[in-house]
C-alpha cells in the first residue's frame, strides 16, 4: 500500500467520524447541539472536500510510489479510538490526562516534565472553558 492510498482510507476515516458526530449531536438538547454540530458538519463538508481533491490527484498520478508502513496510520487512528474509550470508561478530565501524557511521552519522546506541564495547561484550559461556557460533561461507566 503507498502513501496516496493510506491518506485516502485516513480521510476517509475522518469523514466517517465527523459524519457520526453530526448524527450523535442532532439527539442533542437545542441549545446543547450547536457547538458540536457546527464543527462536526465542517469537518465533514471539509473532509469531503480533501478526500475529492486526493481522489482526482491519485487518478491523475498513477505511478508506482515507495512503500511505506501500514502499521504507522493504524497506530494513529488507534490512538483516537483508544482516547474514545477511556473517555467511555473514565471521563473526559481523565482520559484527556492520560492520553496526552501517554502520547507525549511514547510518539514524541517529550521529556516527562515537560509532558507534565502540557497535561496541566490542557487541564485548566478544559477547566476554564467549562467553566465559562457552562458545559456540563456527562458521567462515565465508572460515574465519576
Amino acid at each position: 500500500m503507498n502513501k496516496d492510498i493510506l491518506n485516502i482510507v485516513f480521510t476517509l476515516f475522518l469523514c466517517i467520524v465527523f459524519g457520526s458526530a453530526a448524527i450523535l449531536a442532532l439527539e442533542f438538547s437545542r441549545l446543547a447541539q450547536f457547538f458540536p454540530l457546527y464543527v462536526s458538519v465542517a469537518g465533514t463538508i471539509l473532509s469531503i472536500i480533501y478526500l475529492i481533491v486526493l481522489l482526482i490527484q491519485y487518478n491523475k498520478i498513477r505511478h508506482e510510489h515507495e512503500r511505506i508502513a501500514f502499521i504507522k496510520p493504524l497506530r494513529y487512528i488507534g490512538w483516537i479510538v483508544g482516547y474514545i474509550g477511556v473517555i467511555y470508561v473514565f471521563g473526559m478530565f481523565i482520559a484527556t490526562s492520560l492520553f496526552i501524557l501517554s502520547f507525549l511521552l511514547i510518539e514524541t519522546t517529550m521529556v516527562w516534565w515537560k509532558s507534565l506541564i502540557s497535561v496541566v495547561c490542557v487541564l485548566v484550559a478544559i477547566s476554564t472553558a467549562s467553566r465559562l461556557l457552562g458545559v456540563y460533561w456527562p458521567t462515565n461507566i465508572l460515574g465519576f
